[in-house]
């Protein structure tokens, strides 16, 4: 996978404003990253995010985890009888002024690998709304969002 600075810009995605995106849990084996405790309220909410995240672009594949010495990580996690593929997707979750963007493998490399996202993050995943909900993309919108929950239009870029 790919490998981004905690709060560092990501020009993975090339849609709308890519200054207002922000990388979070973009980790690979010999980049070093923080580790720690993280509770459980943040944890429990960003397994929900992940059940059905907002997926305004399409990725080809699934992601492997590269810290994983022999499994490469799990290939789903279990929300009651919902199964969720790992490394298939990525979180898109508001902060202020920002979009912070998380590959769904964050919640293995948090469980796993001892990894500690930024306070900020945290905060902004427990303000998160459902990312269905009309509320979360009035947030996407008002944090730099536009180009992935409307089309650029022609001559915009």
């Amino acid at each position: 996978m790919i490998a981004f600075a905690d709060l560092g810009p990501i020009e993975y995605f090339l849609v709308g404003d890519p200054s207002a995106l922000r990388a979070v849990g973009w980790l690979a084996r010999g980049q070093p990253f923080r580790t720690g405790a993280v509770g459980r309220e943040f944890f429990d909410k960003l397994c929900v995010l992940l059940v059905s995240p907002f997926q305004p672009i399409a990725t080809a594949g699934v992601a492997r985890c590269d810290l994983c010495q022999f499994s490469g990580g799990p290939d789903v996690i279990h929300d009651g009888d919902v199964v969720v593929q790992m490394g298939a997707s990525n979180l898109f979750v508001p902060g202020s002024g920002v979009l912070y963007v998380a590959p769904s493998l964050i919640a293995h490399y948090i469980d796993a690998h001892d990894y500690r996202p930024p306070d900020e993050f945290v905060e902004a995943v427990l303000r998160c709304p459902q990312t269905h909900s009309m509320e979360y993309k009035r947030l996407l919108l008002a944090n730099g969002g536009s180009g992935l929950v409307a089309p650029p239009r022609a001559g915009s870029r």
